[in-house]
């Protein structure tokens, strides 16, 4: 019931009960107090011979009278009393609101309390691309299907509370389905009207919402292959550790990195590389569960969060599984393509594990299956972890490493095979860290060369042992034409800087030629590159001697021997035990023959076998270093040695008289 008149006045109440029946409210009189109200009750009280009870009747109060008195309730005019009371709830004398046909910007629809609709204006039904009448009779579903899907409970929810309980909602945004179907976005604002019927007034804001989805799709998503980015990784990660940690169940993050695409980019052009992310990441998300996230970092890395693991072996099942789908032929044109993939692996578990730690652990596990021979999968261990560490302890003290002083350069004597005469020393470089240690040159000298400041430390090294081994000489502790040799990582030989340093720091010291000889690897020599060989020759001008290191460990010609003029090569230790073996002593020895005819010295590296050097003066190797002679060793001990040396020429017993090669 929504009205209720109070009135004695037949005269007045039945014109009124009569017109608000055609505008299709429920309306009912009333002379005494004792009758039902709810909440929505509308009190319409003459106000001829009556003064209503407020207590009774509520605050939904009409009192209607031709003369207004200084009460605090509603009053309308008793005369024409319909049309007041309609105009004042802003209803025609049909019981559509006012609005219906004023509105040209704004769809508007009525609905009953089952959803079905009542009325429809001119603009909302063009919006859905049909005539009003096409939709009359027809329920709320029709232009709203997720009304009925149980997978959008949210949108059904606030709808069904509109058509049944009458609560507004208000600005929502709404999926719709124009006459043909096609999909529009409606914002709705809806109120309820007497009779138990609601107002529902629509915008159409598919423009702006589609603008919005595909930001969103940009912002959330991967252009390429529509995988979730790393935001929308970053913030499902969030919440499924939230999850597990609520529910006590563990996650795996699978860092995964396709192994061979690289080259098939590189040779085939990124229309095929993008074809093979695209099946790559199809496969992926196959492999695994609709509520699962797979994900793609960037180029060929992708990260997969498995949730509700009830066993970390869960995830190696999982892991299997990817190794074999990735494994499989991809298919470009005519081509075939085998890439295969390594994963790493970390668990949740711990109460301080959050998105990115998780993700740094995987990586550190992919490394590891990269580093153990690729397709295949690990798991982040502790041991793992504890590198990673360490790892970052020597990152975060290499900025300070030098300005610090813990960076102290060693030098390595290099003596003559057949007599035991210094003939120089190689030059390393040692890390005296505050809280590790002495960090092993193998540490962190790759991280030198990863943050670039193997450069300036370089050069460093490249100043400090020239102006130590140009004072030595001054004070004739070591011979005038003794060699200090230093090792030069590839990326500083490629540099410029290189050149100008030893040039400035020759000048400044007034150096003599042939005092500094570069140690290079074999595979700058290998690079065949045009500038590698003008660097050579300016520094062959300078006096630089350049000598190839750990010769041995790659595949050299003698071609790169002669063509780039080296001084000398060292012999790794390995190709050393080789050669030197009674049956391969020729081998040794014509491999010297061969060096010489070059004019390049021979070198033997890390002798700590004192019966080994009578073979290598025999097979004609120049010269040695290695424990036998003396570890690498500071300034103040190396001084020490070459006093007790020049002392005692005869402290090598081991030196005896060869009729090798000198």
């Amino acid at each position: 019931m929504d009205c209720i008149i109070i009135s004695e006045d037949d005269k007045w109440a039945q014109p009124l009960e009569a017109s608000l029946s055609q505008a299709n409210i429920n309306v009912c009189r009333h002379s005494n107090k004792s009758y039902p109200t709810t909440e929505d009750t509308l009190f319409l009280v003459d106000g001829i011979g009556r003064q209503p009870d407020i207590a009774d009747c509520g605050k939904r109060i009409f009192l209607f009278t031709d003369e207004p008195s200084e009460q605090s309730i509603l009053q309308l005019p008793r005369t024409n009393a319909s049309r007041w009371l309609l105009n004042h709830l802003g209803l025609s004398s049909h019981g559509l609101p006012n609005l219906m046909s004023a509105s040209a910007t704004e769809g508007q629809l009525i609905v009953d309390e089952t959803g079905k609709i009542l009325s429809i204006n001119e603009t909302l039904a063009i919006c859905l691309s049909s005539i009003m009448e096409n939709w009359l009779s027809k329920t709320l579903d029709h232009i709203f299907p997720d009304l009925t899907d149980k997978t959008n409970y949210s949108i059904r929810r606030q709808l069904n509370k509109l058509c049944q309980q009458g609560q507004p909602c208000s600005g929502q945004l709404f999926e719709a389905r124009n006459h043909q179907g096609r999909i529009r976005y409606l914002e709705v604002c809806a109120s309820k009207l007497v009779g138990n019927r609601y107002l529902l007034n629509c915008r159409d804001v598919t423009q702006r919402t589609s603008n919005h989805n595909a930001m969103r799709q940009k912002a959330k998503f991967d252009a390429l292959t529509g995988l979730a980015n790393r935001q929308l990784l970053m913030d499902r990660l969030r919440m499924a550790l939230a999850r597990g940690k609520r529910f006590q169940r563990q996650l795996a993050i699978m860092y995964i990195d396709l192994d061979h695409f690289k080259p098939i980019n590189d040779t085939w052009g990124h229309a095929a590389g993008d074809a093979i992310l695209c099946e790559a990441s199809q496969r992926m998300k196959a492999a695994v569960r609709e509520v699962d996230t797979v994900a793609r970092l960037g180029g060929d890395e992708f990260v997969v969060v498995i949730e509700d693991l009830k066993d970390h072996r869960d995830a190696g099942v999982i892991a299997k599984h990817l190794l074999t789908t990735l494994g499989e032929v991809f298919h470009w044109q005519q081509h075939e393509f085998h890439i295969g993939c390594s994963i790493g692996i970390s668990i949740s578990g711990s109460e301080a594990d959050d998105a990115n730690s998780l993700i740094e652990k995987a990586d550190l596990a992919l490394y590891r299956a990269k580093h153990k021979g690729r397709q295949r999968f690990e798991f982040c261990t502790a041991e793992l972890t504890a590198q990673a560490r360490y790892k970052l302890v020597l990152q975060e003290g290499l900025q300070q490493a030098l300005s610090d002083k813990q960076l102290q350069l060693y030098y390595q004597p290099i003596a003559c095979t057949t007599s035991g005469k210094i003939q120089g020393a190689e030059v390393l470089l040692r890390w005296i860290h505050p809280k590790v240690g002495m960090v092993p040159p193998k540490d962190f000298i790759p991280l030198l060369e990863q943050t670039g400041l193997i450069m300036p430390v370089g050069e460093w090294i490249i100043e400090q042992a020239c102006e130590q081994w140009t004072t030595w000489k001054q004070q004739q502790l070591i011979a005038h034409d003794a060699l200090m040799t230093i090792n030069i990582s590839t990326c500083q030989f490629s540099s410029q800087q290189l050149l100008e340093c030893i040039q400035r720091t020759s000048k400044k010291l007034d150096m003599p030629t042939k005092t500094l000889a570069l140690e290079v690897s074999e595979d700058l020599l290998n690079t065949n590159n045009k500038r590698l060989s003008q660097t050579f020759e300016l520094l062959n001008e300078a006096g630089v001697d350049i000598i190839m290191d750990d010769f041995g460990l790659g595949s050299t010609s003698v071609h790169s021997l002669s063509k780039y003029k080296l001084s000398a090569i060292k012999l790794e230790k390995p190709l050393l035990a080789t050669l030197s073996k009674e049956k391969d002593t020729n081998s040794l020895r014509a491999f010297s023959e061969l060096a010489h005819s070059l004019n390049v010295a021979m070198i033997a590296e890390g002798i700590d076998d004192p019966d080994l050097l009578k073979t290598l003066a025999k097979s004609g190797v120049d010269s040695f270093q290695g424990y036998t002679l003396s570890p690498a060793i500071c300034a103040e001990e190396f001084e020490i040695f070459i006093e007790n040396q020049t002392k005692n020429e005869q402290r090598f017993n081991f030196f005896e008289k060869s009729t090798g090669h000198a």
